[in-house]
């Protein structure tokens, strides 16, 4: 086989696809839960990018590129609700998720959730807001 011959037949195998991690974004202002999100999402194989407030969680959504955001409801400098509205409107496909220590009965009756596509109460178990976060990122929405 001549050189060119073999250069040929390398170049029609395929080239295996670099697997990429899922990014994440979680703005939460306790720096406990904050944390305790991360490292369990980084052991599960995923991209974390962490924000304390809700300015700098806005400023890195609109910089970067993610395939979920989680938000505490009580997130400090921006209204969480305009924030979804943002985000929504920047990225209509990326799931956001709420977390809060408020009852749906107490809060949720004047709040605009059509921009949340999931609400998660504390306290949870990290193993069903790991549930949840994958059912949402494998459903497309």
């Amino acid at each position: 086989m001549l050189q060119s011959e073999i250069v040929m037949e390398i170049g029609r195998q395929p080239i295996p696809a670099l697997e990429t991690k899922r990014q994440l974004l979680v703005i939460e202002d306790n720096k406990t839960v904050r944390e305790a999100l991360s490292r369990m999402f980084v052991s599960l194989g995923y991209n974390v990018t962490l924000a304390g407030n809700g300015f700098n969680g806005g400023l890195l959504f609109c910089t970067r590129d993610y395939d979920l955001v989680i938000i505490d409801l009580q997130v400090p400098q921006l209204n969480v609700w305009e924030l979804s509205r943002i985000f929504k409107q920047r990225s209509p496909s990326t799931p956001v998720m709420i977390i809060t220590g408020f009852s749906k009965d107490k809060y949720w009756g004047n709040s605009d959730t059509n921009n949340v596509d999931a609400i998660i109460p504390k306290p949870f178990k990290l193993n069903e807001i790991e549930k949840l976060v994958q059912k949402l990122l494998n459903s497309g929405t």
